[in-house]
């Protein structure tokens, strides 16, 4: 089983650049950390902060998770946590059920929270536009 800091990694250089923005997005609606997981739960990158410094190195810093109970209507705050404990020893303090709205073309019922991680590499090339 990969760490959350290796698969979040993982997925940043499967996705689409940072110059296209829509498009990595989709990606990351669609394509979840623990991919490779049958599990009822996934765990996708929901928002990021990308910077590029003059020298082209891009940090990528994950601002929110989203962990999906696939095809669910309603699952309670625990079973997140539960998840996220089994799956990649996390207990995030802000973990919270969004019931507003169901996850990214009604895949199921969802929970928000935030992990410290970063991902920074060098780029040849610019990956952000000016």
């Amino acid at each position: 089983m990969a760490s959350f800091q290796q698969a979040f990694e993982a997925l940043l250089r499967r996705a689409p650049g940072p110059v296209f923005p829509r498009a990595r997005q989709l990606y990351f609606r669609k394509y979840p950390l623990d991919r490779d997981s049958d599990a009822a739960f996934r765990t996708f990158l929901l928002e990021e902060d990308v910077q590029e410094n003059s020298a082209g190195v891009v940090r990528v810093r994950a601002l929110a998770f989203a962990v999906v109970h696939w095809q669910a209507e309603a699952v309670p705050l625990e079973a997140y946590a539960a998840h996220l404990r089994q799956q990649w020893q996390l207990q995030p303090t802000d973990l919270t059920v969004v019931t507003a709205e169901p996850w990214f073309r009604n895949g199921g019922a969802w929970a928000r929270f935030s992990h410290p991680v970063v991902d920074e590499r060098a780029s040849s090339i610019s990956l952000i536009s000016p």
